[in-house]
């Protein structure tokens, strides 16, 4: 019998490949070296790595202007010493507990030949728009008690020491401005309303 025969077919990149001259395939080695290091070098640089993006700076805060002084007119509680007609005379200062707020009441301590001893001389709150002031009603009494009258006044206060009374009109009552001292160490803090 005959003898089978093989037939081996050859692929068609080995085909092609082998008769390339060796240069040739040293070149196409070569030109695909340079191509993977081209891409490996690509890939690493820095353009291509992952980077947090960097969040800007914030501008700095603006300065914050300084907490306004304190009204000296809210530190009026305590025991006086005035100038009244016959004085000095002492003086205690309050907030009246009947109503909300700050609304002082100066209570005589020490009577007068017009004001009798635990009067109130005046009452008032201290002026929403200006420091240091407080609108007044004070008493007048002239010829005796009997013939009491208020009359509008404003308390002008220097320091938590010391402060000054006067009347808006100066000719409903005598003996003013009326100067006020405290008696003891002021206070540095409010009494709460």
């Amino acid at each position: 019998m005959p003898r089978p025969s093989i037939h081996r077919h050859r692929s068609p990149t080995l085909t092609a490949a082998s008769t390339w001259p060796a240069s040739a395939h040293r070149a196409a080695l070569a030109a695909t070296a340079i191509l993977l290091a081209c891409v490996a070098s690509s890939c690493s640089s820095q353009s291509f790595q992952y980077a947090k993006p960097s969040m800007p700076t914030p501008p700095p805060a603006p300065a914050q202007p300084p907490p306004p002084p304190m009204n000296v007119a809210r530190l009026l509680n305590g025991n006086w010493k005035a100038t009244y007609p016959g004085g000095p005379l002492r003086v205690v200062i309050g907030l009246d507990p009947m109503l909300r707020g700050r609304n002082y009441v100066a209570t005589l301590v020490d009577g007068n030949k017009d004001i009798p001893p635990g009067q109130t001389v005046w009452k008032g709150t201290p002026d929403q728009n200006v420091p240091g002031i407080v609108i007044a009603d004070q008493i007048c009494a002239e010829q005796g008690f009997l013939q009491a009258r208020w009359v509008k006044a404003r308390i002008i206060v220097s320091d938590a020491s010391n402060f000054r009374e006067e009347l808006v009109n100066p000719r409903d009552c005598h003996g003013f401005p009326v100067k006020f001292t405290r008696v003891g160490p002021a206070p540095t803090t409010p009494v709460k309303d």
